[in-house]
């Protein structure tokens, strides 16, 4: 398996694009818009320097003040303007106020029914006003307005002309009809070509996004159910059900054939574990049933044949602990690849197994107490919790000296089960804390007492508790009590509900 670096996740790869969907076109914008704007400059320099060029030919008209070389001047303006240029003359007589500018000549030529809207046109655009300042300033103002027939814009300049007589405007303007008019008359992100395009590239993010969330949230589905299988909370859902990528298909039906392939191998361990165990009790138990006529036969004074006997008798016995000890190690392996699903009441498997083992610690001088709280449901078998509370009590009763006590505890919290056992015995030194689970792994302090049987202890106990807590989604928990003594805790999930 290759080290995870921060790149592989589906989600930072999906945040990633998303910033990068987001960040491009307000990158590419930004160099657009500044483009358009050096453009819009340039286009409002040409007007105004069309203007320029137009005021500098009747600036010897306009100087000499003549009124029949004046009323000539909209042939002259007629002859310079452009077919795409609009142009109005407006003179204001020195000492006037903003409201004496006079419309002296248009081009094209203002019919007399439409001079008051021509006018009223001039006033709510500001061009007044702008002429004013420009009079004032003289010096070019260059803008652009909206026109009110159809609220196009038109790119304007002002032109000032000062005389004797007062100050000549020229009004350039072009209207937003033309094409090189309604670059300045839009704005540029309201542009046809701008909004298609955006247009077209938020569709494509949208579906590369799309397709990133849909496989990513089916890859989310998987590792739900792969979660649930491996704690057994789903025995019949299938990964091609929940799918609905179809380049997942194949890997869908993948992890179907590997649980169903798991989950027959676990019952094909369970019935190899019992066919084993089977097979080698048999003749264990012929063995020592056997060995009675002999210890009938041999007499008393016959220590040596006594001893044999004794010897072949505690072999069995051990024979006979290390295939039971073999059986649960391997019900526990199939146990972690078919998890077990049943609800388990875990208070009333507890209480039973504490109420049967009574007797036998009792007969070793140490007392069982159980406190049970009700209630507490986790998924489960019976075999694998009879499996964790056996060997725990077996271990601790083991521990305990003469007259001491055993404690087994259930509760639950909200969202956890918990389970201990807590003994009086010397505990276990810090050397073994981290040890006690491994396979194989004994450890037996002076200070204690050896349960009966110790001589058939194969370190086995812990590690298969171990084993059966994970399967079932759990984990164990060890420490040495302050007062003396040692507790095991086995935290469980809790069941949902049925």
């Amino acid at each position: 398996m290759t080290d995870p670096t921060p790149l592989r996740p589906i989600a930072v790869k999906l945040v990633l694009a998303a910033i990068l969907f987001a960040a491009v076109p307000a990158v590419v914008y930004q160099q657009f818009r500044v483009a358009d704007e050096e453009r819009t400059a340039l286009l409002l320099d040409s007007v105004a320097g069309q203007g320029r060029a137009i005021v500098e030919a009747l600036r010897p008209v306009l100087e000499t003040g003549d009124p029949a070389t004046v009323s000539r001047v909209g042939d002259r303006m007629a002859a310079l303007a452009g077919p795409q240029v609009e142009l109005r003359l407006l003179f204001r007589p020195r000492a006037a106020t903003i409201d004496s500018f006079l419309l002296v000549a248009a081009v094209p030529a203002v019919p007399p029914d439409a001079l008051e809207a021509e006018r009223g046109f001039l006033i709510r655009s500001r061009l007044l006003e702008a002429a004013w300042r420009s009079c004032d300033a003289t010096e070019s103002i260059r803008r652009s307005v909206d026109r009110d027939d159809d609220a196009e814009r038109l790119v304007v300049a002002v032109t000032p002309v000062q005389t004797r007589a007062g100050c000549w405007a020229l009004v350039t303007r072009l209207t937003a009809s033309e094409s090189l008019a309604r670059t300045v008359a839009t704005p540029y992100w309201q542009r046809p070509e701008v909004v298609l395009a955006l247009g077209l590239y938020v569709a494509l993010a949208a579906f590369i996004l799309l397709v990133l969330v849909s496989v990513s949230r089916s890859l989310s589905r998987f590792e739900r159910l792969a979660r649930s299988i491996s704690v057994g909370r789903e025995g019949h859902r299938r990964f091609e059900k929940l799918n609905d990528v179809p380049e997942l298909a194949g890997v869908a039906r993948q992890f179907d054939a590997m649980v169903d392939r798991l989950r027959e191998s676990a019952a094909a361990i369970r019935e190899t574990a019992e066919e084993s165990a089977h097979a080698l009790k048999t003749p264990i138990g012929a063995i020592r049933q056997s060995l009675e006529p002999l210890r009938n036969a041999v007499p008393e004074q016959d220590r040596r044949g006594r001893r044999a006997i004794e010897i072949i008798d505690q072999c069995c016995a051990r024979l006979g602990e290390l295939v039971s000890e073999a059986r649960r190690s391997i019900e526990a392996a199939a146990l972690m690849a078919d998890p077990p699903v049943e609800r388990i009441d875990l208070g009333q498997v507890v209480a039973g197994l504490v109420e049967e083992m009574r007797g036998p610690s009792e007969a070793a001088d140490v007392r069982l107490e159980a406190q049970v709280e009700p209630g507490v449901t986790v998924l489960g078998s019976d075999e694998a919790i009879e499996t964790i509370v056996e060997n725990l009590v077996d271990n601790a009763v083991g521990f305990s000296p003469p007259g001491g006590a055993v404690r087994v505890i259930v509760a639950a919290d909200r969202h956890r089960a918990h389970l201990k056992v807590m003994d009086q015995g010397p505990g276990v030194g810090p050397q073994s804390l981290d040890r006690i689970f491994e396979k194989g792994f004994s450890s037996r302090p002076g200070a204690g007492r050896e349960p009966a049987g110790a001589d058939r202890n194969f370190g086995m106990g812990l590690w298969i508790v171990r084993r059966n807590v994970e399967a079932m989604s759990g984990t164990v928990r060890v420490e040495n009590r302050a007062s003396g003594g040692f507790i095991v805790e086995i935290v469980l999930p809790l069941a949902g509900p049925a």
